[in-house]
């Protein structure tokens, strides 16, 4: 049985320095590598399109800006006239006012719509450059890797790269929300049942093709464009909805209070009356000061309330608002795949459609912005009780979609985890969608590589497990490849499971637990030595097989620190206690030992081996898996390279230090 293994990410993002071990020259797919370029120039050219669009529409905001500047200075000007002109030209002054307010009133609404569009096409640029960034192997330059999912007990996201700088969810993420980032960590470490990935790998299907459905998603949840040569933004982060949700999720406080709402509708009409018959009847002055007084009290006593209001539902306004035309897309693309019909009918609701829901939200919100007025709005707020106004407004949309907010933010979350599995699968024409068994641990691999690895460096070949109780045991010298041979198969099933496609020519897998013991580190803060932290590990991955059906084990150098024969005997029971239990995995060691089991269980073990190539002092290595265990080990080599004097070892002989 052979297997696949791709060199490590960081071999492939430099050469080694002369003199040290190097890879052998790899050979690419050239109808993937085609169809890559076809991705490369079709990112290019709508980045260019995008870029030059968005600086023509900065150029029409300069113009529009002036314009509105000078309207601004016509009316002032015409208006001072008009005042201080006699009265038979006192009009000239007041029809030029006019007009010119008319003008700039235009010139706002027309700015408005530039500025708009302007933002737009940056933010499509953005959507595009990020893309050409991936299709080029350049993913690590892009923000959001999900570090903030990290977990140091999860049994295998820290091992495999699943979060972090250059790693899996760096690799595909689209998501911009706090909502389909979380959605896309869970589905990257969650496994779901067998139903629910067919489900999913469905969808991701269908979204595949859908490229402007996809862009358009991304480019209205992004927080900020940022264009090229501008300062990065400030706001430029996760779009996070949660204060917005507590409120929408909370009780109303001055609806329930009918009295106050009748008093604070009535108030405002017996004030302005009182006013206009004290100016026109000689009306007495408390027929007004009595009303307004009591409006004083009560805009005093429901500041508090109102606030915390205009606090909720002004913390991300624009974000907000850019989310209602994603959703108005969302609601009326007629999708295929029932778990995208099922988000449809979320967002589509049984009444009014999330879009429209959103829509009032936001006439309500832009009258309540007057509070940013401050010149007018204290006199208004007054004389009106503006506030008490907006925030019952604000709370019968609360009444009415208040509790389906989360539920339309979830759903807009998991569209953009399943459009972030779709990108990997179109922008990598050279991965393919497993198939999704539903039988006991299953995993068949050919053309197996490292997804993080850059396409044109990337080793592949095949491997095959033999079902539960099976275990490939892989041997080979320092820097051959054995690390990155388990990371590519514990990705391959993470990313199979997650519904998306994977780096290999064909995959056949079933639902796996998948567990790993690869990259262990000591704990200071908690005492935790090397080794310990090890055997908690290896631990849960005995502890998992005893309890479920078709857990993955990845153990790279098991237990190496401890001494040799201590090792061994550790070694042998792990992988006995396991392959008893039907489990299924892969153990790299450089302990020879290992490869001896009593042969019942050896019967449920292939070996396999990774090796270098020596020309003299020179090692390559071609990444690939042979049968059998390896025969010696490079250390010394490795030692000569780096002008360490130390000897060789000559066959059957050992060497003498003099």
């Amino acid at each position: 049985m052979t297997a696949a293994v791709a060199h490590t990410a960081a071999a492939a993002a430099e050469p080694p320095p002369a003199g040290l071990p190097q890879p052998a020259a790899t050979v690419r797919n050239p109808a993937a590598a085609a169809a890559r370029r076809e991705r490369i120039a079709l990112y290019l050219e709508r980045s260019t399109q995008r870029r030059a669009e968005a600086e023509v529409l900065e150029r029409r905001s300069r113009f529009v800006s002036n314009l509105r500047g000078l309207s601004f200075a016509v009316l002032v000007i015409a208006f001072i006239s008009a005042l201080v002109a006699d009265a038979g030209e006192a009009w000239i002054g007041g029809a030029v006012g006019a007009l010119a307010t008319a003008v700039f009133v235009f010139l706002v609404w027309w700015h408005a719509r530039v500025l708009s569009a302007e933002d737009l096409a940056w933010r499509f640029w953005r959507v595009n450059a990020n893309a050409l960034a991936r299709a080029q192997d350049d993913y690590t330059s892009l923000g959001e890797n999900g570090a903030e999912f990290h977990s140091p007990g999860h049994a295998f996201s820290g091992d495999l790269d699943v979060f972090g700088p250059r790693s899996l969810f760096q690799f595909l993420n689209v998501a911009h929300t706090s909502y389909g980032q979380t959605a896309l960590a869970r589905h990257l470490t969650t496994l779901d049942s067998y139903e629910g990935i067919v489900a999913r790998q469905g969808a991701v299907r269908e979204l595949v093709s859908q490229l402007e459905l996809r862009q358009e998603l991304e480019a209205y949840s992004l927080r900020a464009a940022n264009p090229p040569g501008r300062p990065p933004s400030r706001s430029a982060t996760v779009l996070d909805l949660d204060v917005l949700i507590a409120w929408a999720e909370s009780e109303p406080q001055l609806s329930p209070r009918r009295a106050l709402v009748w008093v604070a509708r009535i108030l405002p009409v017996l004030t302005i009356t009182a006013l206009l018959g004290s100016e026109l009847f000689d009306w007495p002055v408390l027929a007004w000061a009595v009303p307004l007084t009591l409006q004083i009290l009560l805009t005093t006593r429901t500041a508090a309330i109102a606030t915390r209001v205009f606090s909720a539902v002004s913390s991300s306004p624009g974000a907000f608002a850019r989310l209602r035309p994603t959703l108005r897309a969302l609601e009326q693309h007629p999708f295929q795949a029932p778990l995208l019909s099922r988000l449809g009918e979320v967002v589509r609701g049984s009444g009014r459609p999330a879009s429209e829901q959103m829509r009032r939200f936001e006439n309500v919100l832009g009258w309540f912005e007057l509070r940013h007025n401050g010149m007018i709005y204290p006199l208004i707020n007054v004389l009106f009780l503006w506030d008490v106004h907006c925030v019952v407004a604000f709370e019968k949309w609360q009444a009415e979609s208040g509790r389906s907010l989360r539920r339309w933010l979830e759903a807009l979350g998991e569209w953009e985890a399943l459009s972030s599995l779709a990108g990997v699968a179109h922008d990598n024409p050279d991965f393919t969608f497993p198939e999704i068994v539903n039988e006991p641990s299953v995993f068949e691999a050919e053309g197996l590589g490292h997804p993080l690895i850059a396409a044109g460096q990337r080793v592949k070949n095949d491997v095959l497990l033999a079902g539960p109780g099976s275990a490939l045991l892989v041997t080979g010298s320092n820097m051959s490849g054995k690390s990155t041979l388990l990371r590519a198969m514990g990705l391959s099933a993470v990313m199979a499971l997650a519904g998306t496609a994977v780096c290999a020519t064909r995959l056949r897998v079933s639902p796996l637990h998948v567990h790993t013991s690869m990259r262990i580190s000591d704990s200071l803060a908690q005492g935790v030595s090397h080794f310990y932290a090890e055997l908690e590990k290896l631990r849960a991955v005995v502890m998992a097989a005893n309890e479920k059906h078709s857990v993955f084990f990845l153990l790279d150098e098991i237990l190496h620190g401890t001494n040799s024969e201590e090792r061994q005997v550790g070694a042998r029971w792990v992988l006995s206690t396991l392959l008893r239990a039907g489990a299924t995995g892969a153990v790299s060691t450089h302990d020879m030992g290992l490869c001896t089991l009593t042969p019942e269980l050896m019967d449920h073990v292939r070996t396999v081996h990774l090796r270098e190539d020596v020309e003299g002092e020179r090692m390559t290595f071609d990444f690939k898996v042979r049968p059998g265990p390896v025969r010696g080990g490079n250390a010394l080599r490795l030692m000569r390279s780096l002008g360490l004097g130390v000897p060789l070892l000559e066959p059957g002989t050992e060497a003498q230090v003099s």
